[in-house]
């Protein structure tokens, strides 16, 4: 399985490649909407990863994939602008697995 990321910014996206990641800037809603559905129905990718800002820009369309989807995990990560709540992983976790810890 393959992961692949939406960022809103150059240093994520560069980044995540060096880890061996591949991804693309988008910034335009509909675009992210479009590639995000495109991401879903690829059998070989397991993981979505978007940054705090793309997230921002399709939020609610971001939580209806999310319930529709069974097989592929969509999570968040900051970009190098944003702050990392106190409380993150706790709040990763629920939003990614649904489990309350």
């Amino acid at each position: 399985m393959e992961s692949y990321l939406i960022s809103d910014n150059h240093d994520t996206l560069v980044g995540l490649k060096m880890a061996g990641i591949s991804g693309e800037i988008l910034t335009e809603p509909h675009a992210i909407i479009e590639k995000m559905e495109a991401l879903l129905e690829d059998p070989n990718i397991g993981m979505i990863i978007v940054t705090t800002q793309v997230k921002k820009l399709v939020e609610s369309a971001l939580l209806e994939m999310k319930m529709k989807q069974n097989t592929t995990l969509i999570v968040e990560v900051p970009g190098p602008n944003d702050t990392i709540p106190k409380d993150f992983i706790t709040k990763y976790i629920r939003e990614s697995i649904g489990l309350k810890l």
